[in-house]
């Protein structure tokens, strides 16, 4: 299970983008605005019964206000969301470490922002 497909299912089911349309997992395509989250962090590959890690949500756009309106809207959604289900994951708690981050632009001239979130989750299809 990935924790980042799972983020990006919740992130779907509450409107916040289509996967493979405009919300993105693992990679940022050159030429298309949207939401994009990669994992950064935990403990891959490892039985614990609740596992912790830690996701980054980029939103990019050509204007800069638009991503700034959405990283926001994304970020006072899921910030303390707790106690769901979602995908192969029961997510205990998603919160938000730090605020919004201008991270650059890039090479089409988007402006690209992001969040660090941090999700503690149980893998569903591993309890017995």
């Amino acid at each position: 299970m990935d924790i980042s497909y799972v983020v990006a299912e919740y992130l779907q089911k509450n409107g916040f983008g289509t996967i493979g349309t405009n919300l993105f997992v693992g990679y940022n395509p050159d030429t298309t605005a949207g939401v994009f989250i990669d994992r950064i962090g935990g403990l891959p590959n490892k039985y614990v019964p609740i596992d912790e890690s830690v996701v980054n949500i980029y939103v990019k756009n050509t204007s800069g206000s638009e991503a700034v309106q959405t990283i926001t809207s994304i970020k006072n959604f899921i910030h303390r969301m707790h106690n769901t289900t979602q995908s192969e994951a029961y997510v205990y708690t998603f919160l938000i470490i730090g605020d919004v981050e201008d991270v650059a632009r890039d090479m089409e001239y988007s402006k690209v922002y992001k969040i660090t979130l941090q999700v503690v989750y149980t893998d569903t299809g591993i309890i017995s």
